[in-house]
Formats: C-alpha cells, structure tokens, sequence
C-alpha cells in the first residue's frame, strides 16, 4: 500500500509543477456561493474548512449513490452496510453518526429516532446540483447535531426542457434505472425525477429494493423567488448481521422517508427575507427474523415540522444575519417506552415522545482592511423542551494575502442532545438510559487555503474537545449495552485537498487528492467495552483522476483507510465512458483488487462489482 500512496503523490506533484491549467467546470469555484442558510458567502472568501463535489465531477463517477459520492473527500467517513446506499452511518472528522447533520438546500434533516436514518435521503444522486461539506464546528450557523460538521445537498430546477433516461446493470442482478423531465411554464420552472434499484446481493440476505420519486419547482418574480420541493424513498432490504452481532444474519428493515419544503425569498433594499416551512416524516420497521416478523420487530414513525424566517441585511460594514427556527418533533415507537409514574405510584409505559426546538441565531461578518480582514462572530441560542435553553458561540477570522492566498482560523462551541434510541430503547442485547444528558465540545482551527481559477489547495489543522461524549458501553461479553456521558474526548488531526485541472496535458482533465490524519484521545474507564471508541479513521486518502480523449473518459478513484479498531485496506474503483450525441455509454468496477474489507466491525464488504449501462439525454 505504500508504494500506491507514493505514486498518489509523486503524480499530484508532477500535476502542480505544470506550467500551464487549464479551465475545467468541475473545479471552478470562483463563483460558487455556499449556501449556508445564513450568509451566503463566495467559496474563495469563506474563512472555514469546506469541500466542494460539483456536478460534472458526480457524472464522471457513476456513482448509484449519494454514499459513494460523498467518499471521494478525505475526512467523511461513510461506514457502510451494504452497497448502493442501502444503510450507512455518517462520520466527519472522527465524529459518531449522530454528530454530523445533513442538509438538502439548507434543510436541516433531524431524525429524534436515530442517526441512522439521517442518509435515508429522498433524492437520487442524479438530482444533485453539488455538495458543499463544511467540517469543523457548525452549531453556531445550524445549531445541534453540527457537532462534527455539516454537509449540504443543493439540488437545481433546469430552466429549459429535458429529459434524461440511463438504465443500467450489474453483478448479482443489481438493476438501476432513473428517470428525470424538466418542463419549464413560462418563469415557472419545474422538474420531477424518478427511481428504482434493485439487486439480489452479494451474500445471503442482502437483497434490496429502493425506489423514490422527487420534485422541485421554482419561480423568479423579479424582486425574489418562491420555491418548493417534495420527495418520497422508499427501501427495503435484507440486514444479514448489520445491527447487534454479525451471528444475526436473517434480519430484515423497511424504510420509508418523506420531505416537503416550500419557501420564499424575498428582497427590500439591503435587507433579504426568508422564511420557509419544511416536513420530514420517516417510517421504519425492523424485524429480526424474516421469516417470522412477529418473532422481534421494531415499529418507529418520526415526524418533523420546521418552520423558520432567515434574513440578511448587507451594510458599509458587512453583512448582518438573523434567523429564527423552530422544531416540532414526534416519534410514535413500540419500543422506545419512557416509564411514566402517576401522582397514585401506578407505573405505565409510553413510546409516544413529543420535544420542541426554538433557536434564536445572531452573526456579523466585518470586512475591514480594504475587505483583506474578516472577522465573524456568531451565536445560536437554542431552547430544547427536554433538555433547557443553550448557547454556542463561535468566531471565524480570515485574512488574504492577495486575491490567491488566504489563512483562516476558528472557533466554536458544539452540543448534541441524546436520540430517544439512546433515552430509551430495549432489547435482550441493549438498554438505554433515561438520565443522559447532552454532549459538548470545544473545536478550534487553523489553516491556510490557495486558490485561482484551476486549482484549490486547502491545508488545516483542527482540535476538538469533547465532553460527556456519549457512548455505548457494557462491562463483560454477555452484558447489556447501556449508553453514558462518559467519554472524555479529544480529536486532533490535519486535513489536506487538492482540486487541480489541465491544459498542457491533452488527455488528462482533473485530479483531486485528500489526505486526513486523526489522533483521537480517550479518558481511561472501567468499562471493558465499547461501541464506538477507536472506531475513527486515522489514515485516510482519497484521489480521484478524470481522463479525457475524443469523447471517451476514464475515471479513477483510489481510497486508502486506516481505522483504529479494524485492518488497513485500500480500494480501487474505475469507469469507462463513451459519449456521442445524446448518448452516454459506460462500464464500472469498484473495488477492482477484491479486497477483503469492513467499514464497521460486523458487515464484511463485499468484492469486485461491474456494472454497465446507457445514459440518454436531451434538452437541457
């Protein structure tokens, strides 16, 4: 593995010593706005740690997923459980699954269930604009649950007519089509998409289904926009050993996720309004005999309703953002049960759970020294039914040295409140305690980023203090996991990108190159079990090349994990595509060297898998 690590990086440095770049559309970020839901600020001025995937770049992977796209940056951890999005948990920067928030256009995606249905996501990968991830603290500008950082989906409604079909197919009869139609009225532009995958798996009870169907509108009125969204998923899929013990091979889950957000914005002046309103109802049913659902299942329905007003208002100093959001949460579970004791000492159970969410968000960005200097400071003061009023502060500087070069650093306070998983769940193997309370930490960065027209070059080093960090823990084999506040934590590491794009070499279009090191710390215990120390990644490389010659491209994407708890392995995956016309055909292959692997401690990936297919497209 050393010497592919070597020839990563000799190449990436032969690539920057060129004389000459060209202007490639996938790595242009000059004018990209990051769409924070607050200050919307141009990629090249931001003062934070942040990755950019753009559109052209998600096509040239074929990827089936929004997992397998979100694996090509280095410091994202997608531990999977099965292949093609099927089940994953999200990690940034060492984090758990339930520290990171996912976003779709700046809608906050909260699950009071778990964490684990937080990729459950009702887009597919073909909808997606780009991504902007934001590692580092995040709660000031998000609130809770940002607590390793935050990634945003951004989808877009095409403003001419199209029509997009790609069918393809794979090993062990894995079947994919997606469909999409743009159909533009007047200034009203909307877009409806659909799909479905399907595959028999790679061993016994890994079969899955997945079809979902998403929409999107759009209308400009001159002095703003009015804009609206709605999408369903629904999957199903064999879970052989996914949750408890790799022995559990007949487990089986349905899910089924609905989203709907409509939303207005809305220029006086200097000042823009947003106010929006958004839904997400997710269903989940695990059993864990298949063949006998009565045998142990699980029943879980969360239902979120959010309703907020952003604003901003741009002065001779900068730009003033103000917002207020509140949460109405629900969850109705057969086992999640809170033990509740009347005035006359009679004991009942209830799994209905209801919390309230009201935040309050304040931050300033002062630009000064002829717009060299900015300083941020923000806060979010968050009001959470269960658990009492938070604040979190943070603060984020930057100064450039010319319209290239600029070094940043930040700060920032970071909470996550305990799932009702973790307040109350029960079964043979697992117990949960109603007395958590929240976890906190402390995140400072400091680093320094390069960027013109063809290449972005990012270099960073982050530490982050964790407090009552919660974790599942059990004292010998054959005890119960109960999760406690009783993680202290401290996370340190570097992270390093490189986007770069060609013009002195004919066939060679783009690399990219992430590089993370994570050095995690852990206060000593007594407990002889844990679920989720060590299980960050200490190593982690990612390089992606794009080759371009007379319509046909080849793809390459190289990842090298170290995990602390399991063994090294590198993967290697590549696609081959030719384009002619409206016509797009390619092949695929991931993990090309059948290398033996495990994302989590119990789900064994599975080996080489090729695929193929065509991909039509007209309009646009």
């Amino acid at each position: 593995m050393k010497y592919t690590i070597s020839i990563i990086f000799s190449l990436i440095f032969l690539s920057v010593s060129a004389q000459e770049f060209s202007i490639d559309s996938t790595l242009l970020l000059n004018d990209v706005v990051i769409n924070a839901n607050r200050l919307d600020i141009p990629f090249a001025e931001d003062s934070r740690s942040i990755n950019i995937i753009g559109k052209q770049q998600i096509q040239q992977l074929q990827a089936n997923s929004i997992n397998e796209v979100l694996q090509v940056v280095a410091g994202v951890d997608l531990r999977q459980r099965g292949v093609n999005g099927v089940q994953a948990d999200l990690s940034i920067r060492g984090g758990t699954f339930e520290q990171s928030l996912i976003l779709i256009n700046g809608i906050r995606l909260t699950d009071p269930q778990t964490g684990h249905h937080m990729m459950n996501l009702p887009i597919d990968v073909e909808d997606i604009e780009r991504i902007e991830i934001l590692k580092g603290p995040a709660a000031r500008v998000f609130g809770q649950n940002a607590f390793a950082g935050a990634i945003n989906i951004i989808t877009k409604v095409p403003e001419d007519f199209g029509y997009t079909l790609q069918i393809d197919y794979g090993s062990f009869n894995t079947q994919n089509l997606y469909t999409q139609l743009s159909v533009p009225v007047g200034k009203y532009h909307q877009t409806i998409s659909a799909a479905y995958r399907t595959s028999d798996g790679y061993r016994f009870n890994t079969d899955y289904r997945i079809g979902n169907v998403f929409y999107q509108s759009g209308i400009d009125y001159g002095k703003g926009e009015a804009s609206f969204l709605a999408g369903y998923v629904d999957r199903d899929f064999g879970a052989n050993g996914f949750y408890g013990s790799e022995n559990f091979v007949d487990q089986f889950e349905t899910i089924q996720t609905f989203l709907a957000s409509a939303s207005v914005t809305h220029g006086i002046g200097n000042v823009e309004i947003t106010p929006r309103i958004s839904y997400r109802n997710n269903q989940d049913n695990w059993q864990f005999l298949r063949t006998d659902p009565n045998f142990f299942q699980n029943f879980h329905t969360s239902k979120v309703l959010t309703s907020e007003i952003q604003s901003k208002w741009t002065h001779s100093k900068g730009v003033l953002g103000f917002g207020v959001e509140h949460n109405f949460l629900t969850l109705e579970s057969n086992n999640l049960l809170e033990t509740i004791i009347s005035e006359n000492a009679d004991t009942s159970f209830s799994g209905n759970h209801v919390r309230n969410q009201l935040g309050v968000h304040l931050e300033n960005r002062f630009l000064m020294m002829e717009e060299r200097l900015d300083i941020t400071p923000g806060i979010m003061l968050l009001n959470i039914s269960d658990f009492g009023l938070s604040f979190y502060p943070g603060l984020d500087v930057g100064y450039s040295f010319n319209n290239q070069i600029k070094a940043f650093a930040n700060i920032g306070w970071t909470t996550r409140i305990p799932t009702f998983t973790d307040l109350y769940y029960q079964d043979a193997g697992n117990e949960g305690n109603p007395n958590l309370t929240e976890e906190n930490a402390f995140t400072y960065e400091a680093g320094v980023k390069l960027h013109n027209k063809n290449q972005t070059v990012q270099l960073s080093y982050f530490n982050r203090t964790a407090q009552d960090q919660i974790d599942w823990f059990r004292e010998t084999e054959t005890a119960r996991w109960t999760p406690d506040n009783f993680n202290q934590a401290r996370y340190t590491g570097i992270d390093f990108s490189l986007q770069q794009s060609f013009k002195n070499i004919p066939v060679l279009d783009f690399v990219t190159l992430g590089y993370t090191y994570i050095s995690a710390e852990f206060e000593e215990n007594d407990f002889a079990f844990s679920r989720n120390q060590l299980e960050n990644l200490k190593h982690q490389v990612v390089f992606n090349s794009q080759f371009e010659y007379k319509g046909v491209g080849l793809n390459v994407l190289v990842k090298y994990n170290d995990r602390e708890s399991l063994e090294d392995y590198y993967t290697l995956g590549a696609n081959v595509s030719y384009t002619v016309n409206n016509f797009r055909f390619f092949l695929k292959g991931t993990n090309l060297t059948n290398q033996i692997f495990r994302e989590t401690n119990l789900v064994e990936m599975p080996g080489r898998w090729l695929s193929g297919g065509i991909r039509m497209k007209f309009g646009y």
